[in-house]
């Protein structure tokens, strides 16, 4: 007989080996086509058919249905860098403040050295939100690390107030563009994202947006209409946060929350299609042709050729497959914040729940402890002192997936603080 312990064990064992954990373990299950060797990769691309493109809004820029996540130290992976652009991914994506500037200086080497490259990828970065003084330092230094005269798209990092797109900021991107310092302007969503896309389709300067969007939040009416409308007035959009990773929710620490057996058998049912649950979580978002590509943050040959074989294989989702994933979101909505702000409209003060929120995300499920704690450390005083003390019943009230927001902050302020 088994005992509980044991079987535990072997719901861990298999949910890593079924790509549920770190997606680093994604090849371990044998489902994709080869083994990669790194060296050999470097000299043979994948034997997968063509990547997929997409038309990228009004831009017109047919760009890779995979991007490629720019929050690493490009200066110490640039075979990973020439690999992704042999296998066809030509948008990639990176920012004043990733790897504390070491993620622009490493693409700036490679295309130093690859410079015909160049032209064939769209180079998107961000500055930190700010004054437009502020943030037109940043560019100029983000060329400079870059070595380059212009980026193909400037994001504005991170936005979640309409407010924020003022019309200094539409005239700053209209007098960069003019110089020939830009070619397009947009922004990145984590929080808020509906009535983001929904304003930015009214306003009509905003070239591209990157938002969080994956199958935990794709079956939301309210975002389904504001992508809508922002396809239809041409703003290119690149899916970000694809995995829809699920932050630590009760001890013992488990990153991606309680295994539940809906997990298990959505999971199984993949393996048995001949992908892993995060390939199948990617391909559902290629499913909504609207969006143009799915950005990936890849610190591997092994992740990057999972993620090109499920951008490249013959796998496509079903009906079933697709209700599958939703009913998995249902299973495991109070683990996932979506970054609605409903929260921030009922407390006293000052609140950034969701950004803490995902700042565990981060910590938790990324692995990446050093950044989470740094972001926090960025938050004003008077957000980060106390934050274990208050009470978040009002909040919690609101939040319309009942996310258990008053453990989860007292844990931040313990980890993060």
């Amino acid at each position: 007989m088994v005992s509980s312990t044991e079987k535990k064990m072997d719901r861990r064992t298999f949910l890593k080996a079924a790509g549920m954990g770190s997606a680093s373990l994604a090849i371990s299950t044998g489902l994709t086509s080869k083994l990669l060797n790194a060296g050999a990769a470097q000299e043979n691309p994948s034997d997968n058919e063509v990547m997929p493109t997409r038309v990228f809004g009004r831009t017109g820029f047919l760009i890779s249905i995979l991007s490629l996540g720019g929050g690493l130290d490009w200066t110490m992976k640039k075979g990973l860098l020439r690999m992704a652009f042999k296998m066809g991914i030509n948008f990639w994506d990176s920012s004043y403040n990733y790897a504390n500037g070491k993620s622009e200086l490493g693409i700036g080497q490679y295309f130093e050295k690859y410079p015909e490259d160049r032209k064939k990828v769209l180079l998107a970065s961000k500055p930190s939100l700010g004054e437009v003084k502020r943030m037109s330092d940043q560019l100029h230094n983000s060329l400079e690390r870059l070595k380059m005269d212009y980026l193909d798209l400037y994001l504005l990092h991170g936005v979640d107030k309409p407010e924020i797109l003022t019309p200094e900021v539409k005239a700053w991107a209209e007098r960069l563009k003019k110089e020939g310092r830009i070619r397009f302007f947009g922004f990145s969503c984590h929080a808020n994202m509906a009535q983001m896309l929904t304003h930015s389709a009214k306003i009509g300067w905003v070239d591209a947006i990157m938002p969080a969007y994956n199958f935990n939040i794709m079956n939301d009416d309210e975002t389904h209409r504001a992508i809508d409308a922002c396809y239809k007035a041409g703003i290119g959009l690149v899916a970000m946060k694809s995995q829809g990773l699920t932050p630590y929710v009760e001890e013992p620490f488990r990153p991606l929350g309680p295994v539940k057996d809906e997990d298990m058998m959505v999971t199984e049912s993949f393996m048995a299609k001949g992908c892993t649950l995060q390939q199948a979580k990617i391909k559902a978002i290629w499913t909504d042709e609207r969006i143009a590509s799915c950005v990936s943050q890849i610190t591997n040959f092994t992740i990057l050729k999972s993620n090109v074989d499920a951008a490249t294989d013959r796998i496509k989702l079903s009906g079933s497959d697709m209700e599958m994933l939703s009913r998995l979101a249902r299973s495991n909505r109070s683990l996932y914040c979506q970054g609605c702000m409903r929260c921030a409209s009922v407390t006293a003060s000052e609140c950034r729940i969701h950004d803490i929120m995902r700042y565990m995300m981060y910590y938790d499920a990324y692995g990446e402890r050093d950044r989470a704690r740094r972001l926090f450390r960025e938050l004003p005083a008077s957000v980060r002192n106390g934050l274990a003390s208050r009470d978040y019943s009002l909040a919690e009230n609101e939040c319309p997936r009942s996310i258990k927001i008053g453990s989860m902050m007292r844990r931040a302020s313990k980890v993060l603080g």
